[in-house]
């Protein structure tokens, strides 16, 4: 389980998370909502290790940096690699491997990963990113904002790969737009003044595991 105790993170004297503590069951998909500002993305890059923060991040009773993939909405691809070279760095796989698994057929055919990313539109290199961070093969998986940029097609297939993925990887998500999870979502939460919520009528959470 993903185990969060007692972080905070401060930019100069804006406190953006104040001793959050909460534990995440292993498996699940799980919704972070907050206004814009509130620490959504914040909290997932502590989480990523891409900020500096005080308090304890574990996954199980190891570090979490080893157990997650992720994909945020402020990464870049290399504009001059192919979809498929881009691919190739970010898993570090071979490219028979990754035009066979299924995160990246969800979205990609043959032909339109051997196309330079910088051809790509937003949608498509938000797939990319979304494809890296399922075909990972890691426990845990970051979304920061995936719907942004998505189209019909692009959603149904984030929503398949969810629903895929719910009884075996913990899939934590910071998104504006909770209903279009509420199929698949185990539980919801909200980020308001630097504290995590749980919403009425998740029980994948226990009660003392928020700080309230």
């Amino acid at each position: 389980m993903l185990r969060i105790t007692d972080l905070s993170k401060r930019y100069g004297r804006i406190n953006v998370l104040h001793n959050v503590s909460l534990t995440i069951p292993s498996s699940g998909i799980y919704v972070l909502r907050g206004e814009n500002g509130s620490g959504k993305t914040t909290l997932l890059k502590c989480l990523a290790g891409l900020e500096r923060y005080q308090g304890s991040i574990l996954w199980h009773s190891e570090s979490l940096l080893k157990n997650i993939a992720v994909a945020f909405d402020d990464s870049t691809l290399h504009g001059r690699l192919t979809g498929l070279q881009n691919l190739r760095a970010l898993l570090d796989a071979s490219s028979e491997a990754i035009e066979e698994t299924p995160a990246v057929r969800m979205f990609f055919n043959n032909d339109l990963l051997k196309k330079r990313s910088a051809t790509y539109s937003l949608g498509r290199r938000k797939k990319i990113k979304i494809a890296a961070a399922f075909a990972a093969r890691k426990p845990c998986i970051l979304l920061d904002e995936p719907l942004s940029g998505l189209d019909k097609s692009g959603r149904e297939g984030l929503l398949h790969l969810l629903e895929s993925s719910a009884d075996t990887n913990c899939v934590l998500i910071s998104d504006h737009e909770s209903a279009f999870y509420r199929s698949v979502s185990s539980s919801e939460f909200t980020i308001r003044h630097g504290k995590v919520h749980r919403d009425p009528g998740n029980e994948a959470f226990k009660s003392d595991d928020f700080d309230e």
